[in-house]
């Protein structure tokens, strides 16, 4: 059988397409190093070819087999726990606004709840499309066309009006926070570069940065600053550039060092001013899981304040688990910014919760349900939890050079 025969068989076998070129790659070196090994033992380079084919096994069963490997699959369980917060939110709402959902704000918790889980199942089960993700400017687009599209919404709300699309700090803020996925991309995509590359990244996390002084919150913008540091430190210590890295990293941690030194002493003085007691009692007036939590079930409520707390801390490790299982570094590094994304927004509610930041604009993802978590800052964590979902799911389908590198292109 001749090689070309052999590898059309394999693919044959394997749906999909575009992991095919990869393992045509990968059989055509196993069948050279066999060629080579019987070459060596006097066999003419024709003979040794047709041997080494041979020794390569059932071309049909070879390709069963890494069909078996190269498929799509979705973490269904983490799927299902995603959709499962989600109605039990939808049940808490239920009950405590009233199952007539007489309440405007009732009725709109319900929407952006049913329409989130409509856009997570949308970018969760999504084809890959490698026009849409063959740059990284484009994904970032994609991203910025749907967040500006809920923005714009927001504005102009006069036909809308309703419906439950406000605009608010909430929405900007997640926005901002969910660029760090695009931000992940653009390091894989400029990888194999030097200080040029590098330079412009810095550029690009710049821009994010003083974006986020509009609020006019430190700690967020301080977060967002080190929500970038972090991405691009993991991107660093990955190898992905030629430089050196230590001073690099140095250079890069001392703008967060200082910052966070800063913080440290407003965190100190407002505890000394009594005032995070203050700012929590008063979050917990709110109606925001915690302070409905309390009010429904008086001080048993705070058992089902700890159990939130435990599922948020459950769900983000369970996504670190599968990050770290994931092969691809497109999707792995995709998958962080996601993460990264998730745990800064529950630091930066935190510390508004403690009087660090304007308190209406508290969101803990997952499990917020307050006036303030509007529409639009539910639809971008949707948007987020589909696009972890989708890269998990095509981890083992999307071929190692499916994003070539700035040089490359």
């Amino acid at each position: 059988m001749k090689v070309h025969e052999y590898l059309k068989l394999v693919e044959e076998q394997i749906h999909c397409k575009s992991i095919w070129e990869d393992i045509r790659l990968e059989l055509l070196g196993h069948i050279e190093e066999d060629t080579e090994y019987f070459q060596k033992k006097g066999m003419s380079r024709e003979e040794a070819v047709e041997r080494a084919v041979k020794e390569m096994g059932d071309p049909v069963e070879t390709g069963i087999a890494l069909d078996k490997v190269h498929r799509t699959r979705l973490d269904v369980k983490l799927l299902l726990f995603f959709i499962g917060i989600d109605l039990l939110m939808m049940v808490l709402m239920l009950v405590y606004f009233g199952s007539g959902l007489s309440d405007v704000l009732g009725r709109n918790l319900i929407m952006w709840r049913g329409m989130g889980i409509f856009f997570l199942l949308l970018f969760a089960f999504g084809k890959y499309r490698e026009e849409y993700f063959s740059r990284p400017y484009q994904l970032w687009l994609l991203f910025f066309i749907f967040s500006s599209v809920f923005l714009v919404l927001s504005i102009f709300s006069g036909p809308f009006k309703g419906t439950g699309f406000y605009i608010t700090d909430t929405a900007y803020q997640s926005m901002l926070f969910g660029t760090a996925p695009g931000f992940g991309l653009l390091t894989f995509y400029y990888r194999k570069g030097g200080y040029g590359e590098v330079h412009r990244l810095l550029g690009i996390a710049g821009i994010v940065c003083l974006l986020s002084l509009i609020p006019g919150e430190f700690f967020y913008t301080f977060l967002i600053i080190l929500t970038h540091v972090l991405i691009l430190t993991i991107a660093v210590r990955r190898g992905w550039f030629h430089i050196k890295r230590r001073e690099f990293l140095i250079k890069i941690w001392s703008v967060p060092v200082v910052l966070s030194l800063i913080g440290a002493g407003i965190i100190y003085k407002g505890s000394k001013d009594h005032l995070v007691m203050r700012s929590i009692r008063a979050y917990m007036e709110l109606d925001d899981t915690p302070g409905i939590l309390m009010r429904m079930f008086g001080s048993a409520g705070i058992w089902g304040i700890l159990l939130v707390i435990l599922l948020l801390v459950g769900v983000f490790l369970w996504m670190l688990h599968d990050i770290r299982k994931l092969t691809n570094q497109y999707c792995n590094i995709i998958c962080t910014g996601v993460l990264a994304a998730f745990v800064m927004m529950v630091l930066n509610s935190v510390l508004a919760m403690m009087g660090f930041g304007d308190m209406n604009q508290v969101y803990f993802p997952f499990f917020s349900v307050n006036r303030y978590s509007n529409g639009c800052a539910v639809y971008v964590y949707y948007i987020l939890v589909g696009t972890f979902l989708h890269m998990h799911r095509h981890d083992k389908v999307l071929p190692k050079s499916e994003m070539p590198t700035k040089r490359a292109a």
